[in-house]
């Protein structure tokens, strides 16, 4: 074998030498290469594991917020029916917990509505709640049907028809009462007409009877001699219930010579009203009695000077009592005047 020269040689180590750093250059870029795609695989799984959790998360919001506009939806369905302080803040705690801004918006609308609602509802109870307490106000009797024809939304119609039965009754027991009160004005005033007629006649009655007897007691006088006195005789009252007299209390005759003196100390004559002469009778007083009777046994009653006071006061034990513990067809009513 030919030896190598020294030139050849240091050309081959160079080879070598080259060829050993290319093989090694290449299993450095071959590692580097690995490197890189395990940092863009594990890059691209943590990307991927972001996203799906992003859009879990995505998913489970959106989730959510149905649940919540369900839940918000079955909310305004049960306020709809029948609004109230408790179900109007039921809805809106729940409107609050809404992320979507529109839906937001639109249920709150909704809201609204049904607060305008539930202020009328109250208005109308409130003014059939005075009415019932005042039915003979014919001012409350109006503010009150005014409130309940305001009641026009239709799912409002039962407590609407719950008010206007409640108001027709009241209005029903106004009209009695004022049927009743007038009724008993009619028969006091006839009363009233009556007893002056009768005191009238009585009167005119009485009134020969005063002058029969005073003429009476005149024409029966006695005169005896010496000094007489004049004494009457009984009074004849020709059946009246009136008496006059008259009486001289000091008539004397004095015959003294032949000169004859009369002295006549006093005369008078009365007609004492009070005392037998012409006695009217007092015009009574009308007081008016309020009355609540259970199966025709009077339960309640108080006397009050007019009828107003009465019937008030028949017409609040009525409510009192008779609504809520007797059968309406057991209890009733009423003012009637009462002489006091």
């Amino acid at each position: 074998m030919k030896k190598l020269t020294k030139k050849q040689m240091a050309v081959t180590g160079a080879i070598v030498v080259l060829g050993i750093g290319g093989i090694t250059i290449g299993v450095v870029n071959h590692n580097n290469t690995v490197h890189a795609q395990q940092v863009a695989k594990a890059k691209a799984h943590e990307a991927k594991v972001k996203a799906d959790k992003k859009a879990k998360a995505e998913q489970l919001a959106k989730e959510k917020e149905a649940a919540q506009q369900k839940q918000v939806a079955t909310l305004l369905a049960t306020a709809t029916a029948n609004p109230s302080d408790n179900s109007i803040k039921a809805v809106n705690d729940a409107i609050a917990k809404l992320t979507d801004q529109k839906a937001k918006a639109k249920d709150n609308e909704l809201v609204k509505v049904l607060n305008a609602r539930l202020s009328l509802i109250k208005k109308a109870e409130a003014a059939v709640k005075d009415y019932q307490g005042h039915a003979t106000d014919a001012n409350k009797q109006k503010v009150a049907q005014e409130a309940i024809n305001n009641l026009k939304d239709e799912n409002d119609q039962d407590v609407k028809s719950q008010l206007q039965k409640l108001f027709d009754e009241s209005n029903k027991q106004a009209q009695e009462a004022a049927k009743s009160t007038q009724s008993n004005q009619k028969a006091s005033s006839t009363t009233g007409t009556n007893s002056n007629a009768k005191s009238t006649d009585t009167q005119t009655n009485d009134t020969p009877a005063v002058a029969e007897s005073g003429t009476n007691n005149q024409d029966t006088s006695s005169i005896n001699s010496g000094n007489n006195t004049y004494v009457p005789s009984t009074p004849n009252t020709g059946g009246g219930s009136n008496t006059g007299s008259n009486t001289n209390s000091a008539n004397t005759n004095s015959n003294i010579g032949n000169n004859t003196s009369n002295n006549n100390g006093s005369n008078s004559n009365s007609n004492n009203n009070n005392g037998g002469g012409n006695t009217t009778p007092p015009t009574p007083t009308t007081k008016y009695l309020g009355w609540v009777s259970v199966d025709g046994v009077i339960k309640y009653s108080q006397t009050f000077g007019t009828a107003g006071e009465a019937q008030q006061y028949a017409l609040s034990m009525y409510r009192q009592e008779g609504a809520s513990n007797w059968d309406a067809n057991d209890i009733s009513w009423g003012v009637r005047p009462v002489q006091g």
